[in-house]
């Protein structure tokens, strides 16, 4: 039973649940003391964050010809058509099917919260219980040549005509408390990648308000960017908002990296 629980929490931890939330899970499902998470912890020998995290090499990313970049200053944001095939998104698509909840939104306390800011269903593509996400997961590193395990776990969006996501940024604003307890494992989100699943005929565009840019689903399609600046400072103009579909459902899949990994 002890080692069951030091491999689920070591999973947890390395699919980017916060510390803050993993420790109060173990408290309340398995009335886990103090010395028993100290102890899980230990023997989990997770990497200690580093004194200094090369974001220089993060921005210089080796981005393969294939994907198209849309030209701003400073910001890093591109576009790869048929990056899944129809099989592939048809699917992950079935899968999610089985996972969905409602979508939470990030609080100092890491707890699950439903909104109106977020409307839409999530799954998570956990390594554990799902061999399409693993799969799905690797292609996605080894075409931006970074670590799987430097990423959040893939987590499946699903939006019902109306549905929505108000703007936000992907990344964590420093010097606030949702930054200390997002950050303290893996530390700040670095690159986002998300595909879209499915064609959606009217709305569902990722608008990014200043860039004044859509970008309109297309199945297979992934729109992916860098949420910092060369030095590792958050890039406003990564702000986004998921709009509505009108007519019919959207499905997405997102990767998110970070700074560093656990294991």
């Amino acid at each position: 039973m002890y080692q069951e629980a030091i491999d689920e929490f070591k999973l947890s931890a390395i699919s980017g649940v916060s510390k803050q939330q993993l420790i109060r899970f173990y408290q309340e499902e398995y009335n886990f003391k103090d010395y028993h998470i100290k102890a899980i912890i230990e023997e989990s020998q997770f990497k200690k964050k580093p004194l200094f995290v090369d974001y220089w090499k993060l921005y210089n990313l080796d981005i393969p010809k294939t994907a198209k970049k849309f030209k701003y200053p400073f910001t890093q944001l591109y576009l790869q058509k048929n990056f899944l095939s129809k099989e592939e998104c048809q699917e992950i698509r079935e899968e999610m099917e089985n996972y969905l909840h409602p979508s939470y939104v990030s609080n100092p306390e890491d707890r699950l919260i439903v909104s109106e800011y977020r409307t839409s269903s999530s799954a998570c593509f956990d390594y554990k219980q799902t061999n399409t996400g693993m799969k799905i997961d690797i292609k996605i590193s080894r075409y931006l040549g970074l670590d799987p395990f430097l990423g959040e776990t893939i987590q499946g969006q699903k939006y019902k005509p109306g549905e929505y996501y108000k703007e936000h940024h992907d990344y964590y604003s420093p010097f606030t408390k949702e930054y200390k307890t997002y950050t303290e494992w893996m530390g700040q989100r670095t690159w986002t990648f998300m595909i879209y699943l499915n064609d959606v005929e009217e709305g569902g565009e990722t608008y990014f308000k200043h860039l004044n840019l859509n970008v309109k689903p297309r199945e297979g399609s992934a729109v992916f960017w860098n949420n910092l600046y060369f030095n590792g400072w958050p890039n406003y103009k990564t702000l986004h908002e998921a709009k509505p579909p009108i007519s019919s459902d959207k499905y997405i899949i997102t990767k998110w990296f970070r700074s560093w990994p656990m294991l």
